[in-house]
């Protein structure tokens, strides 16, 4: 009985060892297909496996060595794209790019006397006119130490501009409607805003121009530092005018420089075509505007033969509606785009060089496969410049 017993059991136990077995060879064997098809998925979806922090921790990292003139500037991570942006100079091993506002680094810091990995691309921002500078004011930059520009020119190695056809196209209200409700707010003519009115060639020049708009007759509304007699405009940025001074017609994006390449500042993109004014450009050239405003946007200075011309014409767009209107085509329809606007500015000026989108700092570093060095941000930014920009 007890040998019955004992074999019994013994049989017992074979079984169950061997469907153990069995159970732990499957089970491992589905393990390992697992781990393969999770190493696979990793390899093919890297970025769609990781959870939201992972995420947040791989974003590149761009370091601002300081805020513009001490106060403007992003916030502290700020997200620019796929990029988050820092101010802590702690982290400046873990940034793929350091960028220096002029007003950040002075030759006390040159030679370099932090971290720098040669792969890391230091940038130089600007968004000040080369006349601000005077021909030498760069020269503490030269020598290679740096890598890129961030300025308004196009022919910086990223484009820091102060507005462009895609911004404008988004921010003001379009439609055959709006354009009506624009027309009909208008009660006034002009509006201008200075104040600088001496201290450069373009300052003065522009001055003289406004007289001589005034002596043929022109009616213009003005402000700022040049007219302290006139009610002032509360300083903000952008600048949004309130219903009062958003009723005049014109307005004149005067710069302060004289065929500056590409220097087009918020007089024409924000106190102008965001207050729903028509922009009449003095100092750019002509074809530099055109290369990045919205087209049918803008009257330019140089198309008449002086400013008596001018104001004739203004004039005459006060008492012509449908002729005034010609300067809202590029908002009455709906669905126009910074693409299709390009398109359209191409086939009516085929041999202009037209600005596409302007891409961001942080996407231009995400396509970057190399690291230049600028010899000389003075050659770049300022003697490559006209004498008349320089004056």
């Amino acid at each position: 009985m007890i040998n019955r017993k004992l074999v019994k059991f013994a049989s017992a136990s074979i079984i169950m060892l061997t469907l153990y077995f069995l159970w732990a060879r499957n089970t491992e064997n589905s393990i390992q297909e697992t781990l393969k098809e999770t190493r696979k998925i990793d390899e093919l979806h890297l970025d769609t496996v990781s959870t939201t922090a992972e995420a947040s921790k791989k974003r590149p990292l761009i370091l601002y060595w300081g805020k513009a003139w001490g106060i403007n500037g992003p916030e502290e991570g700020s997200l620019m794209d796929e990029c988050t942006l820092t101010y802590n100079r702690s982290k400046i091993s873990d940034a793929i790019a350091v960028v220096f506002h002029f007003t950040t680094i002075n030759r006390n810091q040159i030679p370099w006397q932090h971290y720098r990995d040669k792969r890391q691309i230091f940038v130089w921002w600007c968004a000040e006119g080369p006349r601000y500078f005077g021909r030498n004011g760069l020269r503490e930059f030269d020598g290679g130490f740096f890598n890129w520009t961030w300025t308004f020119k196009r022919s910086a190695d990223v484009l820091r501009y102060y507005g462009s056809r895609d911004g404008a196209l988004k921010f003001v209200k379009k439609g055959k409607k709006a354009i009506d409700d624009v027309i009909s707010f208008k009660k006034k003519m002009a509006l201008w805003g200075v104040s600088r009115c001496s201290g450069t060639n373009g300052a003065i020049k522009r001055m003289e121009y406004y007289k001589a708009l005034v002596a043929a007759g022109l009616n213009i509304t003005t402000f700022g530092g040049c007219f302290p007699e006139f009610e002032n405009i509360p300083r903000q940025f952008p600048m949004l005018f309130e219903p009062k001074w958003k009723e005049h017609k014109f307005y004149f994006a005067f710069e302060n420089a004289i065929h500056c390449r590409d220097y087009i500042t918020e007089k024409f993109w924000d106190n102008a075509l965001k207050n729903d004014m028509v922009p009449v450009v003095w100092g750019p050239t002509k074809d530099d505007v055109l290369s990045v405003a919205p087209l049918d946007s803008f009257i330019h200075t140089d198309d008449f033969d002086s400013p008596a011309k001018l104001a004739e014409y203004l004039q005459f767009l006060d008492k012509n509606d449908d002729e005034y209107r010609k300067y809202f085509r590029w908002r009455e329809d709906e669905t126009m785009t910074d693409e299709k606007m390009i398109r359209m500015t191409q086939e009516r000026y085929p041999d202009l060089n037209i600005e596409l989108t302007p891409k961001s700092l942080c996407a231009r570093l995400l396509e970057n496969e190399e690291t230049k060095i600028i010899p000389s941000v003075t050659d770049q930014f300022i003697t490559s410049e006209t004498p008349e920009c320089l004056s």
